[in-house]
């Protein structure tokens, strides 16, 4: 009797770890930088702020989330982002911009002083995730100000779109979500560089 008491337990407790040792590792990601070749001046002469940009509550998490069928949103903890998204865009739109843009030095929201600021990014981001077959989407309201707190690229709404090879490969969906940042860091620093060059004439 006494064997066959501690026999049981042993055995449901072996089962136990069995079962959280089944779990499957968790796997982190990164947003990729535009990369293209520049190399920087050590003069430059203006300064441009990324951000404030107000974003959803879902992307202040590392879990990388994805929307299924009949309006169902999926947050995945074996797949994660290596920092919070929120954090992930101002570095990620900052550096694309500072390689984009020649004459400009790019820093990112929060700023020690606004006033030192030439031009500044605000807006707000409505989504920044994954469709069920795999369509990375970037929604934002955007627009560029001065110091002085006048709109010199008036606010716009756009979205970005980019496929993933397929639905479920995570290496291909960061590689998307990271072309749709490349896209809108692409029209901002076009706008920016014709708002500079008017200011120049």
């Amino acid at each position: 009797m006494i064997a066959t008491r501690w026999y049981a337990p042993a055995v449901l407790f072996a089962l136990l770890l069995g079962g959280c040792g089944s779990s499957p590792p968790v796997q982190y990601y990164d947003l990729e930088v535009l990369e293209t070749g520049y190399v920087a001046d050590v003069d430059r002469h203006l300064t441009v702020g990324v951000g404030p940009l107000r974003t959803p509550d879902y992307l202040s998490r590392s879990q990388i989330v994805t929307r299924g069928s009949d309006a169902t949103i999926i947050v995945d903890d074996f797949n994660r982002w290596i920092e919070p998204v929120d954090d992930a865009i101002y570095r990620i739109i900052s550096e694309n911009l500072d390689n984009l843009i020649d004459d400009a030095v790019v820093v990112a929201f929060p700023y020690t002083h606004t006033a030192d600021l030439d031009y500044q990014l605000i807006g707000r981001i409505s989504r920044f995730d994954a469709d069920a077959d795999g369509t990375a989407v970037l929604q934002i309201q955007w627009g560029v100000i001065t110091s002085k707190e006048v709109f010199v690229v008036k606010p716009k709404r756009v979205r970005y779109e980019a496929k993933a090879a397929q639905a479920g490969d995570y290496p291909a969906l960061a590689r998307a979500m990271s072309e749709v940042l490349q896209q809108f860091s692409r029209d901002i620093a076009k706008s920016l560089e014709g708002v500079m060059s008017r200011a120049g004439d």
